[in-house]
């Protein structure tokens, strides 16, 4: 999984901090000072001061993580002013060692996989170093050198974008690849599965239609139940195939089959979520899918439950699912075999296959409470 944006940014802004103490070792450098004026080292050390308060408030945004900001949009242009303030203030030319600070708003620019955008910033930074050293001292040999260093931030802002897009593709082909096959798994395990065993109801279902018109209408229904479970096991994976915005995320979809099962069924259901709703990476996702699916099942099969609450909630750290019901509960003996059976075993598993927990118990009056908690990874989108 890639990097969403706020971790990029935190990782950028971790590499601005570690420039501060050069920084402030090349305010005090005496080859810097002996040509300043008493009020252009005072106004140096005030950009300083400047810098590291916009440090700081720039990294609380970046915890923040506001939907508003599109971080590296917005600061390539501050960051570039931010330099060339360095360089007029201290008197410097382009050659000097705070220019390199240029390659910083370059390389957010190139974040955007936009050639334009980190094309235009170089030619920001060109702007700005020529406007900021337009009075500074430049030696008579040194005009080729500037050219070539100008030449080569627009090649750099370039070559940068393309990498980043080409590492952006790559990453986009090795996550529908593994999204693919990880469908064809499921679709092997569950789909195929009950259309083999409804296959396989149906033929009974015809040899016994004669001699046992009974039996032939109860296996019908239980035919019937299967067919409609599957179906809202394919809606399913057709929406883990679909985009953020035709599905509206996991818990749309939760919704919608827990709706439908306890229709069929006649129970009533009372579904709520708590917290802000977000997309889970696709194995969470599947994951609680899964284990919400196999408990929906045995509260329907064994509970004889009248009344279903099912209670997703979205915090800061975790996502939690509570399925509650007020049924005959679960026997005081209950054995390992009839736990593999009742596919307790395999929902546990699967929580903890994804770094979460599972937990079943009575529930108050009566009843049965399970809950399943899995750490809240979201899904790498890019902004």
């Amino acid at each position: 999984m890639g990097l969403g944006s706020r971790q990029r940014h935190l990782i950028f802004l971790a590499h601005l901090w570690v420039c501060t103490p050069f920084a402030l070792l090349w305010v005090k450098m005496p080859e810097v000072r002996r040509h300043l004026t008493d009020d252009a080292a005072r106004n140096l050390w005030i950009c300083v001061m400047i810098v590291m308060a916009y440090l700081g408030i720039r990294t609380y945004l970046a915890f923040k993580d506001p939907a508003w900001l599109k971080w590296d949009r917005v600061y390539p242009p501050i960051d570039v002013t931010i330099v060339s303030l360095f360089l007029y203030f201290a008197d410097s030319n382009p050659l000097s060692n705070i220019a390199l600070l240029y390659f910083l708003p370059i390389a957010e620019a190139a974040q955007t996989l936009s050639v334009k955008w980190a094309a235009s910033v170089a030619v920001m930074t060109i702007l700005g170093s020529i406007t900021a050293s337009i009075h500074a001292p430049i030696p008579e040999w040194t005009p080729f050198n500037i050219a070539f260093r100008f030449f080569f931030l627009i090649l750099m802002s370039s070559l940068l974008t393309i990498l980043a897009r080409q590492a952006a593709e790559i990453r986009s082909r090795l996550s529908v690849e593994a999204d693919r096959n990880r469908i064809a798994l499921e679709m092997h395990d569950g789909l195929q599965g009950s259309l083999i065993t409804a296959a396989k109801q149906m033929e009974l279902a015809q040899m016994l239609a004669k001699s046992n018109p009974e039996r032939t209408a109860q296996i019908a229904g239980d035919c019937r139940l299967l067919v409609r479970q599957t179906t809202d096991e394919l809606r399913f994976l057709v929406q883990r195939m679909r985009s953020h915005e035709l599905t509206g995320g996991f818990e749309p979809a939760l919704r919608q089959y827990a709706n439908n099962i306890c229709e069929r069924n006649d129970v009533a259901l009372n579904f709520k979520v708590e917290g802000t709703p977000i997309r889970l990476s696709a194995e969470a996702e599947n994951a609680m899918f899964r284990i919400a699916q196999e408990g929906l099942n045995n509260i329907l099969r064994h509970s004889q439950a009248q009344n279903v609450r099912v209670v997703l909630t979205f915090g800061s750290e975790r996502v939690e699912l509570c399925l509650e019901d007020d049924g005959v509960g679960l026997p005081d003996d209950l054995m390992k075999s009839e736990l593999d059976h009742s596919g307790l075993d395999s929902m546990k598993l699967r929580a903890e296959e994804n770094g979460g927990s599972f937990r079943i118990g009575p529930n108050i009056p009566r009843g049965t409470k399970l809950e399943i908690s899995l750490p809240r990874r979201l899904r790498s989108v890019a902004k």
